[in-house]
């Protein structure tokens, strides 16, 4: 049992989350810039608030991170694109690769408030 509450995250029961995952593609057509959205990819996560802990750190690194995203290691996604969870979105601060194994992948996110 031990060993099932340290890989907790790492166990797909743990992404429950459904989430988009969109690619912002920007072509030069005839002198102008054109922004497109696509979405690349719809995968399995666990999206949680980040701790006030976390967040005090990352705010001494001037970093305004919202949600800490944890999805399958082999998932591509840049620091370019952006999460749609549901009807929110959010911005990708920073990816990480979090074992050598590759099973998961954190993404460091701060939500895009909607006006």
């Amino acid at each position: 049992m031990k060993f099932l509450q340290n890989n907790f995250k790492s166990r797909s029961s743990a992404r429950r989350h459904r989430i988009e995952i969109w690619r912002v593609i920007r072509t030069n057509d005839r002198g102008y810039v054109e922004d497109k959205s696509q979405r690349i990819a719809t995968v399995w996560a666990s999206v949680e608030p980040i701790s006030e802990r976390l967040r005090v750190q990352y705010q001494t690194v001037s970093v305004a991170a919202s949600h800490s995203i944890t999805v399958d290691g082999s998932v591509a996604v840049l620091e370019a694109d952006k999460i749609k969870f549901g009807e929110r979105w959010f911005d990708i601060l920073t990816v990480k690769q979090v074992d050598e194994g590759k099973r998961d992948k954190i993404i460091i996110t701060q939500e895009i408030r909607q006006r």
